[in-house]
């Protein structure tokens, strides 16, 4: 990975990433696993970069009384071959899940912006509407018809009061 991804992710917030992102299970199963293989292979280059370094045997055979010691690690040292990994197999399977989670977070980006639009026209029209102690009898009665419906069922039967009303509000008259 180049060193601006390696930058890019080692600057995520990644609790909040998850906080922010816990309705979306798959996403963040994803970005957990992504974020733990990124992390084993960056341990794992971390390993590797420290354990590449020479040994100065010389350095310990002028400190070290006994250099045989020393003389049988430098040949252990140099009998064993280092071998390289080819790791194209595992950078592919990484960009395609790195691209699976981009076009993933990409897909969520774009339902967040139309739920933000939703919310925007929502309080735009909240905003512009006329306050409770302006409204008629009149504009209630139109904009919920069924209103006028019962209320005229409950004269007819001359039912005055509505269900729960009492228990609601109580009455106070009595004080």
């Amino acid at each position: 990975m180049s060193t601006a991804g390696r930058k890019f992710l080692t600057s995520i917030n990644w609790p909040v990433v998850n906080s922010v992102l816990s309705k979306h299970t798959e996403i963040t199963k994803s970005l957990g696993a992504f974020r733990k293989g990124y992390e084993e292979a960056e341990r794992q280059l971390t390993q590797l970069q420290e354990a590449d370094r020479p040994v100065d045997f010389e350095h310990y055979r002028r400190i070290l009384k006994n250099t045989d010691i020393v003389d049988k690690l430098e040949k252990i040292s140099k009998s064993q071959n280092i071998t390289k990994v080819d790791l194209a197999d595992q950078l592919k399977t990484i960009s395609a899940f790195e691209a699976k989670a981009v076009a993933s977070a990409e897909q969520y980006v774009k339902e967040t912006q139309a739920n933000l639009a939703d919310l925007n026209e929502t309080v735009k029209n909240i905003e512009q509407a006329r306050p409770v102690t302006q409204l008629t009898v009149d504009d209630v009665a139109n904009a919920s018809p069924e209103i006028v419906k019962r209320t005229e069922e409950m004269v007819k039967k001359g039912q005055f009061t509505v269900d729960g009303y009492d228990e609601k509000f109580p009455n106070l008259s009595l004080l």
